[in-house]
Order: structure tokens, then C-alpha cells, then sequence
């Protein structure tokens, strides 16, 4: 197993170790969900559309998306099988549930009118492969429609790394000029949601919560002594940025 496979394996694992109290701690995740759901307009479509949802988590995107096009063909797929199995209770019969890594998306048909993932994006490892991949998934007019991080993410606690002399091993996402269009260039709309946490140690904590703290590929956790003093200086609240790229992508 090389290093991208081993890191993604850790991903699914925390995800699935998390998804029985991840509801709780995923107010931002609920909320972007509802907004990427907003942009997505039934009448755009067939009336019958074939859907694919990668990353579907515990179906937050999932249960607005079923009720928007109650005659669609629905895929829904999750590389955390817990995950999985708590869509399918959300959701309930109908769609289809696979167990896919959405960034190598094998075994699916190739005739999909609308592909949809709600904060999943920034868990692939080459961002710009993976679109085009789900990209060649589309029917002829067909849609993806996305929320992924943007490049301002979490950059107060970058900020606070880098104060410490510390390495931050929160991935560099793209920013509105930098992302990895496929054939056909999309469009992007941005949005920057801010969260306040009572220390450091609290914005940590929310993200173990929800199975999110994998750092990027080959970052060494910091010493104890050098993560102590760093959620020390962090220690009278804490806000935390997140950038969210609203994308959509056409065939």
C-alpha cells in the first residue's frame, strides 16, 4: 500500500469511527449542504435525472436532493462505510449506496445528468484528476455542481503555526484563481463562514468530532510539548475561517 493509499484508508477510518456523533458537531456541514442544495434547481433538469452524490457523509445533501427530484436515479457513494450506512438510514430506500473512493470513481456508468458533493472535494489528492475523471461521468448537457474549501481555510491557525515557527499541516487549497478546471471552465462563487470556539483546544476538538483532523500527505504531527505551547497562545477564543468554493461545471 503506497503512502496516498494508507492516508486515504486513515480518512475513511476516522470518518467511520465518527459517524454515529457526527450530526453533532456538523452545524457547518448542515448549513453548506442546505446552500449547495439551494443552487441546485430542479427545473435545470430532466424530469427523471440520474444523480451521483460523492462524499454523501450521513446525507445531509443527500435528504434535500430526495425530496428536490423524488423520481430520481440516485447513486449516493462514501469512501467511510459507517458513513455510508447512516445516509442509507437517513435516506431510506430508492437510491443506490457504493463504497467508492469518489476521486477514482470505478465501476460507474458514464450517463449521469447531475453529479453533486458537498465538502468532499478537499479530501482528494489531486484535485484537478478527480474532476476530470467525475467529468467524463456527465451525460451529454450535463451538471456537477459542488462546495469544496478554498485557500483562506483555517487561516488563523495557520497563522498561529507560523507564529510559533511552527509547520501547519492543513493542505493548500485552491483559491477562485488557482482551481483545477477540467476540460470545460466552470463557474465559482465564494463564501467565507467564520466560527468562534472558546480556545484552540476547542476548534480542535470539534474537528475530531467529526473524524476531520488528517493533515496533508507526509506532515509530522507536532512534539506535545510543541502543540501544548501552541494551543497556549490560543487560549482566549478562537476563530476559525472557512472558505467554500460553490462550483459548477458543465458538459
Amino acid at each position: 500500500m503506497n503512502a496516498t493509499q494508507s492516508r486515504k484508508g486513515r480518512i475513511a477510518e476516522a470518518f467511520s469511527s465518527r459517524a454515529g456523533v457526527y450530526d453533532r458537531s456538523a452545524d457547518l456541514q448542515w448549513l453548506i449542504a442546505t446552500r449547495l442544495a439551494e443552487r441546485i434547481e430542479p427545473a435545470r433538469f430532466v424530469y427523471r435525472p440520474r444523480i451521483l452524490e460523492i462524499g454523501c457523509g450521513t446525507g445531509f445533501l443527500s435528504s434535500h436532493l430526495k425530496k428536490a427530484f423524488p423520481a430520481a436515479d440516485f447513486v449516493l457513494t462514501d469512501v467511510a462505510p459507517s458513513m455510508l450506512d447512516r445516509c442509507r438510514q437517513r435516506v431510506g430506500r430508492g437510491p443506490r449506496y457504493r463504497l467508492l473512493d469518489g476521486e477514482r470513481p470505478l465501476g460507474l456508468p458514464c450517463s449521469f445528468d447531475l453529479i453533486v458533493s458537498s465538502l468532499a472535494f478537499q479530501w482528494f489528492d489531486d484535485l484537478g484528476a478527480g474532476l476530470d475523471r467525475l467529468r467524463d461521468l456527465l451525460a451529454p448537457n450535463g451538471r456537477m455542481m459542488f462546495a469544496t474549501l478554498g485557500c483562506k481555510t483555517f487561516a488563523e491557525w495557520r497563522d498561529a503555526h507560523a507564529a510559533c515557527g511552527f509547520d501547519c499541516g492543513t493542505p493548500d487549497y485552491p483559491s477562485m484563481e488557482t482551481f483545477p478546471w477540467p476540460a470545460e471552465r466552470g463557474r465559482l462563487e465564494e463564501e467565507l463562514v467564520r466560527q468562534t470556539y472558546p480556545s484552540g483546544h476547542d476548534f480542535v476538538k470539534s474537528l475530531k468530532a467529526l473524524g476531520a483532523g488528517e493533515p496533508i500527505l507526509g506532515h509530522r504531527p507536532l512534539p506535545a510539548g510543541a502543540f501544548r505551547r501552541l494551543l497556549a497562545s490560543l487560549e482566549r477564543g478562537f476563530t476559525a475561517t472557512y472558505h467554500i468554493l460553490y462550483g459548477e461545471i458543465r458538459r
